[in-house]
Parts: C-alpha cells; structure tokens; sequence
C-alpha cells in the first residue's frame, strides 16, 4: 500500500463542531497576531506559515458567515474572571429574553407579533445556551450578535427599547471573549456564505495544514524558531473537553449538516497525544 503524507495523515485534531471550531480557530488567530505583531519574531515566519495564516482566517470567517445563517455549539476554563464575565453575559441574554417574552404577551399589538419572532430566532432553545460551558456559550453568544448585526434585527430590537440592553450585551461579549483568551473573530462581508458542514470541513483542513506549516519551522539550529512555533500552536495543544463549571453539561446543540468534524477524542494533558502532530520526533527541519 502507497503512503501517503498530507495534512489529513500527519495532524490529529480535536473532535470539533461548528462552535468550538470557531472558538479554536479564534484562539489560534489570536496567539498568531501576538507572534506576527513582534518584528523579530515575524521575520522568522516561513511564507509557508503566513500563506496558512491567511487560509485559516478565511476559513474562519466562512464559518461564522455560515453558522450566523442558521444556528450552532464546546469547552473551556474556569476563572474567577471567566465566571464573572459568564454571569454578566448570562444575566443580559436572560434579560432580553424576559422583554421579549413580556411584549410577546400583549394582544393586538404589532411589537408583540415583532417580539415573539425575535425571541423564536434568538431563543430556539430558549436559555439552555447559557447553562453551557463557557467557550461554547460564548460560540452560541457570537452567533446570536452576528445574526443581530447583520440583519435587521438590530433595529427591530431598538424598535422594542431594547437599545440599551443591546450596548451591554455587546460590550459584555467582548469582555467574555478577552477572560477566555479569545477575540471576536473579523467579519468579513465578502466572504460568501456556504453550508456550515462544507465550511466546518474548510476550516478543519486549514487548522490541519497550519499545524504542518508551523511544525516545519521547529529547529534543532535555530531555538527561536522552535519557541515561535510552540506559541503558534500553543491553543491546539491546549485545547480540552468541557469542563464542569458548576453548570449543567449537556451535548452541544448543532447546526443541520454540522456533524462533529476531526478525529474522535481529544489528547488530554500529559497524554502521548499531547501535541496535534501525530507523527514522532521534529516534523521537520528548519
């Protein structure tokens, strides 16, 4: 039997769906920009990793485009700033929810038909989102505000007075995503808006052949550029299962067509699994 090397041989990921592909792959973004933002440590980044760079954030946005245009759902830590940051978003969601249930309730009125089919797009499931683990309710919260603000539900809801609720919620979002080391993916409009599966498969290839990339820079020769590398993938490699977080775990609400993607089980710390190349040694050299 032939072998073969590509990415699909060589990387192991974590078991992901659509959501917790979208925190992954913000994540490693994220620990991408610190390296890319240091001169020094950029100029010993291989074109190869750059040209994976630039695949990897399209295939993420792709995704969230997708995933916005129906209705995802994975894991995380647990900080006293995470928690916090959890119970300030927790409480607005459950707030917005409250007013549009309360407008829902009126008779004869044209708001109350407007609020029932925001609370039915925003709350399909009503407030189980929020009893979650912490990187997939923030997953599942940045679907919900990517449907808000590319649509027309924004100013429906301002329409409702909910105007106020809304500066909270966004803010309270984006202070969730810095306590779990994680940053709202760009939005990019030209992206073009495909199935969540073909999308979630997008990304999942791009994550595999970043991985390759990147591992190619370790360096028997030149330890810095093993230390970049390790920064680079440093999400991956970290990367756990929900945790218990005092809350309820229960399995992740997926989109139609996005099935777990990535092979089944997730390395845990100090396993033989531990890094996502699967192979052994240096998967390559300088």
């Amino acid at each position: 039997m032939r072998r073969t090397f590509t990415a699909v041989d060589l990387v192991q990921l974590p078991k992901l769906d659509a959501p917790s592909a979208q925190a992954l792959g913000t994540e490693v973004l994220t620990a991408a920009k610190a390296v890319l933002g240091d001169r020094g440590a950029a100029r010993k980044v291989p074109e190869g990793v750059m040209e994976a760079h630039e695949d990897l954030t399209s295939a993420l946005a792709t995704l969230n485009q997708a995933v916005a245009t129906r209705l995802p759902s994975q894991p995380t830590e647990d900080t006293a700033r995470a928690k916090s940051a959890d119970v300030a978003v927790d409480a607005i969601w459950s707030g917005l929810y409250d007013v549009l249930g309360g407008w829902s309730k009126i008779p004869g009125l044209p708001e109350a038909e407007t609020a029932a089919s925001l609370r039915a797009a925003l709350f399909p499931r009503g407030l189980k989102f929020t009893q979650i683990a912490y990187k997939l309710e923030w997953a599942e919260s940045n679907t919900r505000i990517l449907m808000i603000k590319d649509s027309d539900l924004e100013a429906q809801l301002k329409r409702l007075g909910v105007g106020k609720i809304l500066e909270r919620l966004y803010a309270a979002h984006e202070a969730y995503g810095a306590a779990l080391g994680i940053t709202s993916p760009a939005e990019s409009p030209e992206v073009e808006v495909t199935n969540v599966r073909a999308a979630l498969d997008e990304l999942v290839d791009a994550l595999r052949t970043y991985v390759v990339r990147v591992s190619g820079m370790v360096s028997k020769r030149d330890p810095r550029k093993t230390e970049i590398a390790q920064q680079l993938l440093a999400p991956i490699e970290s990367w756990r299962p929900a945790a218990a977080r005092g809350k309820a775990a229960e399995t992740p609400a997926e989109a139609p067509g996005a099935e777990p993607s990535g092979e089944p089980g997730k390395a845990q710390p100090g396993s033989a699994e531990a890094s996502p190349v699967a192979a052994g040694g240096e998967p390559g050299g300088p």
